[in-house]
């Protein structure tokens, strides 16, 4: 009788107890290991993700631009991520905005030195395919070209929602508008 129940703790420990501990330890294994590897290529990261902001301001500011001659600019208008200046005073701001399930639409915007804008891309890759990223389309951007940035966006000023995609159309409405704002507030006139 005590054999049989020395034998049905062991069973149990083989097969309950036995297995969560392996478990348990390929776990704290797993996360070790992702750790350091985010910590190993998290600068990286950065910095891809900092190079691929300058592409999109230089793409945005006029051709000839060079990188070299770009101003990182402190800015705290709320939507704002980062701004740049050139030598010349022209600028450029990458605002971001809530969109459709809440996922950001970021909007690349330069300002001229009168402040009118002179270049805009968006990135709505994060938008639903064929709906809301129809905003990320020259068609419906490049509306904005020309807008003077005094004057706040909205639907129809100076361009249309797209169709079926209102939450994303307002994510760039709000987002040049928070680009605007902070041209106007904090970098127009400031040295």
């Amino acid at each position: 009788m005590a054999k049989n129940s020395e034998t049905a703790k062991e069973s149990v420990f083989k097969t309950i107890v036995s297995p969560v501990l392996v478990l348990l330890v390929i776990c704290v294994v797993c996360g070790a290991l992702l750790a350091a590897l985010n910590q190993k290529t998290a600068p990286l990261i950065e910095e891809n993700e900092l190079l691929a902001t300058q592409q999109a301001f230089l793409s945005v500011l006029p051709e000839g631009t060079d990188a070299n001659s770009l101003m990182s600019l402190e800015v705290t208008t709320d939507g704002v991520q980062s701004a740049v200046k050139t030598a010349d005073g022209k600028a450029a701001v990458k605002a971001v905005a809530s969109g459709y399930s809440g996922k950001d639409v970021t909007v690349y915007v330069a300002f001229d030195t009168d402040g009118t804008i002179s270049g805009i891309q968006v990135d709505a890759s994060t938008q639903t395919a064929g709906i809301g990223s129809k905003v990320g389309a020259e068609t419906f951007y490049n509306g904005f070209l020309g807008w003077d940035a005094s004057k706040a966006v909205s639907d129809g000023q100076p361009v249309d929602s797209v169709s079926g995609a209102s939450y994303s159309s307002g994510a760039v409405f709000a987002a040049v508008n928070s680009a605007m704002n902070c041209y106007n507030d904090e970098i127009k006139g400031v040295e």
